[in-house]
């Protein structure tokens, strides 16, 4: 039977035999063109049948590759072929693939809509086609068919795109070939594709870019290997030099202040601690949100007709330095107008105005506004609405310089959940985060519960990021399912430190954290802290959720050396912990500790080699605070930080009572209240505040507690500016003042009275510190800080009984913790602390 010609797709590429093959990074050219199957057609059957009807197939002009000397009217033509009419009735009995060498030939039929058994159309045919281009597996597709009867044998004929064989980097220097070739995502033996590697060029100079070489360009070229089989990707970089921000210059702004500017923008002038935080660094989507950035600030303080020009960019000739002018026109400052409620109103307008911050004659605030939408939707939330849309309806009154707020409401319909699945999850137990959502499958939709839950899981701290998605089955629309889908991090950490302080003299710590115990969300640490006068040694394990229940438990077991000056003291001993929560801030637990306790006398060798006792006894009577302790402590926290270990909002706030009491030879009761508040101020700088009380007596009629259980202040955690326990209740010293006066010492009266005028301790202590704590080098976590300590140690709290000190310092917020690098001057310089300056470097948070 004479062969019917079909439609043939092609894509028609001029390929060198040798040599370099350069692709465009244009689309493929594709024209629909008319052939018969070059295999069995003769030229008589090219020719139309009266059975034939002419059918008109037409491509864009973009899929014509016009010829070298074509007119340029011609070449912007459409393709007009001529083509068959399809013959109806047709069945597939065969699909043959040829021409592919790499492509196995399922895959190119996985492909394909015509199927063997099926029905043979021009439609189909045309899908397939389509298709197997955008696999981007081939340059060229011609499809052919062998008609016999009403039977036809569809003939693929494919021309692949050829594989990488190599990927060659040629011109980088800054950054290494495995740093591109993973940015990248290329790999060896890929089928070519020129849009992913347009793709793969983006992200290399996104990867320049972030390093602070906005000039990086890199030119992707494929050079044939072996005649269209395989290629070598060769990516030739120009890095160009690092380019620094110099200068960031604001035109026209009179009511918000440079500084005030500059200090919310992402992209900022470059320093002398440039190569610490990465300012000056010049990156394009850093520098467009920051145009976001100062619109929404001017929108904040009431300025919502603000106009920002496009910035001018100057790089100087030697390609170093930016130069950036951004010029700004202000326009009028705008209060609150008429406020008002509309649409499915569920309840009073007095209700929801009470609900929102935003009130009439303030300073328009968007960022108030916002805030307002969110706790409406909640309101409406906690009924049940999960798709509440509260629109906010405004009016600019020019005239009054106001703007009117309307409020509009569509609370839609109520939703109940769903499924809750946890995802993202590789080591972490899904019991471990299901158990902290306040929401429940089959209940009714809460807002103020779905936050509650996402906050719990964020606080564990076992997660970079938290993201509740949710959807709808098809057939139920008022069912909301929630995949809790959770990207973890590491929370194992080593941390290793070391430092000196002049009253510490060296220090050196070393801590050991795995906050997600096989994955169980359990605490297990070990630690120790070593300096000139004290070392601590420590391990614990916390079970938050005993059973999966409300009850966590735990356990403690440490032990301390100290040298307190007149005596050695060495304590050991373990705890137990039990706890639960009252609500969601408050939580009371239950501890019970043992421990022993060992004093020991200080010695001195004389010159003629004699060791004699320097620790008076009569003052410090070692056997009465030697022994155990066999104690248990009521503790009750409230606890409202935003964040635990850097807080600037919120309060906290904790009493304790410890009853020793329950056997041993020490006896005695302790009680301590701690209040906390943190609260931003402005331009990033917290105030911070800390107040405390304690208090200890003896459960021994007639009896003092043991002395080293007595207050003394002093050191980088109380007063900073006095040395370690240098402050507080004072006795005097016979035996030190004779053996000071004496040779080979010989003091002067005088200085032998002050020395022999030894810390003690007070049964009570009242502590206040005050710090103001703000960002110096933000991006490297660099903290600025000025505080203020005043407090007392003494058996009786009297007014003249007060020491202070002022100071500044530094905190570095490093990987292996917080450093802490402070210097302290007593406004009350004591006898037993004279310093008029005291440096600490200390590792650990602050209050």
């Amino acid at each position: 039977m004479p062969q019917k010609p079909i439609f043939v797709l092609s894509v028609q590429k001029s390929l060198a035999a040798l040599g370099v093959l350069v692709l465009a990074l244009s689309a493929p050219a594709q024209t629909i063109q008319v052939k018969p199957d070059p295999r069995k057609t003769t030229p008589a059957q090219n020719s139309p049948k009266k059975n034939v009807r002419a059918k008109t197939a037409t491509t864009n002009r973009a899929a014509q590759t016009p010829k070298r000397n074509a007119a340029p009217a011609a070449r912007n033509q459409r393709a007009v072929v001529a083509a068959p009419a399809p013959v109806p009735g047709l069945t597939v009995s065969a699909i043959e693939v040829e021409g592919n060498r790499k492509i196995e030939k399922d895959a190119v039929l996985a492909r394909l809509k015509t199927q063997v058994g099926g029905p043979y159309t021009d439609g189909l045919i045309k899908e397939d086609v389509t298709s197997l281009f955008k696999s981007n597996y081939f340059y060229d597709v011609q499809v052919y068919r062998d008609i016999s009867g009403s039977q036809v044998t569809v003939i693929y004929k494919v021309v692949e795109k050829p594989s990488i064989a190599e990927i060659v980097f040629e011109g980088n220097s800054e950054l290494k070939t495995e740093e591109l070739q993973e940015a990248s995502g290329l790999k060896a033996y890929e089928i070519l594709d020129m849009g992913k590697i347009r793709d793969a060029v983006e992200k290399m100079q996104k990867l320049y870019e972030d390093k602070g070489f906005f000039l990086a360009k890199i030119e992707p070229k494929v050079e044939d290997v072996t005649k269209g089989e395989t290629v070598k990707l060769l990516m030739t970089v120009k890095e160009n030099d690092k380019v620094k921000v110099k200068k960031i210059t604001f035109l026209g702004n009179r009511r918000i202040k440079d500084g005030q500017l500059k200090s919310r923008m992402i992209t900022g002038e470059g320093g002398y601690f440039s190569f610490l935080s990465g300012s000056g660094a010049y990156k394009q989507d850093a520098f467009d949100r920051d145009m976001q950035i100062l619109r929404f600030l001017y929108f904040n303080e009431g300025y919502v007709q603000v106009k920002i020009d496009r910035p001018q960019v100057y790089v100087t000739p030697d390609r170093k330095n930016i130069y950036i002018t951004i010029r700004i026109e202000e326009g009028e400052q705008f209060d609150v107008g008429d406020i008002d409620f509309a649409g499915d109103l569920l309840f009073g307008r007095d209700e929801l105005a009470g609900a929102i911050e935003i009130n009439k004659r303030e300073i328009f605030s968007y960022e108030v506004l916002q805030k307002d939408l969110s706790e409406l939707q909640a309101k409406y939330g906690d009924l049940g609405y999960a798709y509440a849309n509260v629109i906010p309806r405004t009016r600019i009154n020019e005239k009054e310089r106001k703007v009117d707020i309307t409020f509009e409401f569509d609370k839609g319909n109520k939703v109940y959940f769903g499924q809750f699945n946890v995802v993202g999850n590789a080591k972490t137990r899904d019991k471990v985060v299901r158990r902290e959502l306040k929401i429940k499958e089959g209940e009714l939709y809460n807002e103020t519960s779905r936050r509650k839950s996402v906050e719990n899981i964020q606080r564990l701290g076992f997660f970079d990021e938290v993201t509740f998605k949710t959807s709808a089955p098809p057939d139920q629309p008022d069912v909301m399912n929630i995949d809790i889908v959770v990207k973890e991090r590491n929370t194992g950490s080593i941390q290793l430190g070391a430092g000196y302080g002049s009253a510490t003299g060296f220090q050196l710590q070393g801590q050991i954290n795995q906050s997600n115990f096989l994955g169980k969300g359990q605490k297990l640490g070990a630690g120790l802290n070593i300096s000139r006068d004290i070392s601590t040694y420590n391990l614990n394990f916390t079970e938050p959720h005993v059973n999966d229940s409300d009850w966590s438990a735990g356990f403690d077991a440490f032990e301390s050396y100290a040298n307190r000056y007149d005596y050695y003291e060495n304590k050991k001993g373990a705890a137990v912990r039990l706890g639960h929560p009252i609500d969601d801030n408050l939580f009371a637990s239950v501890r019970y500790k043992y421990e022993k306790a060992n004093l020991d006398v200080l010695k001195e060798t004389d010159a003629n080699n004699v060791e004699r006792v320097i620790t008076d006894l009569e003052l410090f009577p070692l056997d009465t605070a030697s022994g155990d302790t066999s104690s248990i402590t009521g503790i009750l926290e409230y606890d409202s930080r935003n964040d635990r270990f850097s807080p600037s909002k919120g309060g906290f706030a904790s009493g304790s009572l410890e009853y020793a009491g329950l056997g041993g030879n020490l006896k005695y009761t302790k009680g301590n209240l701690t209040g906390r508040y943190f609260k931003k101020l402005f331009w990033e700088v917290v105030w911070r505040n800390n107040l405390s009380y304690s208090a200890i007596t003896s459960l021994e009629p007639g009896k003092e507690p043991p002395f080293n259980e007595l207050f003394l202040l002093g050191g980088p955690y109380s007063l900073r500016g006095y040395r370690f326990f240098r402050v507080g209740r004072t006795k005097y010293s016979q035996m030190t003042y004779d053996r000071l006066i004496a040779p080979p010492y010989s003091r002067s009266p005088d200085d032998a009275n002050r020395l022999a005028n030894k810390p003690f301790g007070g049964k009570q202590q009242l502590l206040y510190q005050m710090e103001f704590e703000f960002p110096l080098i933000a991006e490297a976590g660099i903290k600025g800080v000025t505080f203020y300590d005043v407090g007392q140690a003494e058996d009786d709290i009297t007014a003249e009984n007060f020491y202070s000190d002022v100071g500044f310092g530094f905190r570095w917020f490093s990987p292996i913790g917080p450093l802490r690098f402070e210097w302290g001057f007593p406004l009350k310089p004591t006898e037993t602390s004279p310093d008029t300056v005291v440096f600490e470097f200390s590792i650990g948070s602050p209050f």
